[in-house]
């Protein structure tokens, strides 16, 4: 958020600051970003540990970049980039994925859910036992790291939305599996 800071001329912080930087980005890129989405990208303690693609890709166009990807590979080039995303054993990407492909997951310390993917990041909670999610709700997540700890967006329990829930938040997913039929 440093460079769009920048681009705005000041510190994002205030709820006015929020809505003001929203408008700005839309306005220069015509695509529309939230300002509860702003807020929650400048202040960590929100716990909103993960950012869409789209978010991402819309706030680096703002800072001149065609994509988040470029912006990254701008940071890596200049030797400011500091983290890396490695290809781990475990790892589901929801971009693999088609529709009606299942997945079982599992962390500490006896939760185990079974979920179908719907398609666009979406999935749909099948099974799930000793977890504060349930058969029938539905979230979006983009991968789902064995041995990391898994952040999902627009959990919906019922008619009740929750931003954002975290699974395997102290020692990561213990378990990672597509399913296939049987």
């Amino acid at each position: 958020m440093l460079d769009a800071e920048k681009e705005f001329g000041r510190p994002v912080k205030t709820p006015s600051d929020f809505v003001l930087i929203a408008d700005k980005i839309e306005s220069k890129t015509g695509e529309h970003i939230s300002d509860s989405t702003i807020k929650r990208l400048c202040k960590p303690n929100l716990a909103y540990k993960t950012v869409s693609e789209r978010s991402l890709n819309v706030i680096a166009q703002y800072v001149g970049y065609p994509h988040f990807d470029a912006f990254c590979q701008t940071l890596e080039e200049h030797g400011i980039l500091e983290s890396e995303f490695a290809q781990l054993p475990g790892c589901i990407f929801s971009d693999k994925l088609s529709p009606g492909d299942k997945i079982r997951i599992a962390w500490q310390p006896d939760r185990v859910c079974l979920l179908r993917y719907e398609g666009q990041h979406r999935y749909i909670v099948l099974e799930a036992a000793n977890a504060k999610i349930h058969a029938g709700d539905s979230f979006t997540c983009a991968s789902f790291v064995k041995g990391r700890p898994l952040y999902v967006d627009n959990l919906m329990q019922g008619t009740t939305l929750i931003a954002s829930y975290g699974m395997g938040t102290s020692h990561g997913l213990t378990l990672v599996e597509r399913k296939s039929e049987a």
